[in-house]
């Protein structure tokens, strides 16, 4: 663990102590929780969940249910994909159980970050494989569960925006069954390195 991540966990061991004990109705959670968002989380996942570097996921705009499942899963240690293990496992601990939907309700309520232009026969690939899959590879249409436009929907992210290398490194560990996705390891078991580059980038354009 680097120094970076470890302050960051130092302070938010002292957030999470202090948030909780001032916190007691839900609004005061919710202030409470968006004081952390901004105040810690941001350091890596940007202002607003914008992030800059495609290391760590955009959050603004993400569906509420899948963040707060996913920060659940990180406390629980149930998702252990080798990203999750060297920066999430720590820091979730950190979260008091009170304040992940919280969490969870701020990121979803912050804009969306807007779409980069990117390779257009990459593009048109990825749009095809996203919106019709490939009946002949058994691959679903990605739009069944993440939305038509990619925006996701209840326990299914939001992956309009999305930085391109982090959504092939996901799709590779769901793929390796390094991070437990029952639903996606069917689905995604035929897509190729070509294949997930083009949908990422598809989804990086949205």
């Amino acid at each position: 663990m680097n120094r970076h991540i470890a302050a960051i966990i130092g302070a938010t061991l002292v957030w999470g102590v202090s948030a909780t004990q001032a916190a007691e109705s839900p609004d005061e959670l919710n202030k409470a929780a968006a004081k952390v968002a901004v105040e810690l989380c941001s350091a890596c996942h940007g202002p607003g969940g914008n992030s800059i570097s495609p290391t760590f996921p955009k959050l603004g705009g993400q569906q509420k249910l899948y963040l707060a499942g996913q920060i659940r899963a990180f406390k629980a240690k149930n998702r252990s994909d080798p990203e999750a293990h060297d920066y999430m496992w720590g820091m979730a601990a950190t979260v008091d159980d009170s304040l992940v939907d919280g969490l969870a309700s701020y990121y979803a309520s912050q804009p969306p970050a807007p779409g980069k232009a990117g390779d257009p026969k990459l593009i048109a690939q990825g749009e095809k494989l996203f919106e019709k899959g490939d009946s002949t590879r058994k691959i679903a249409a990605c739009a069944g569960c993440h939305g038509v436009n990619a925006e996701g929907q209840t326990i299914f992210p939001r992956l309009a925006g999305q930085h391109v290398a982090y959504v092939i490194r996901q799709l590779q560990v769901i793929q390796k069954e390094l991070r437990k996705s029952p639903i996606m390891h069917g689905i995604i078991t035929e897509l190729t390195p070509d294949d997930m580059k083009a949908v990422a980038e598809y989804l990086q354009s949205k």
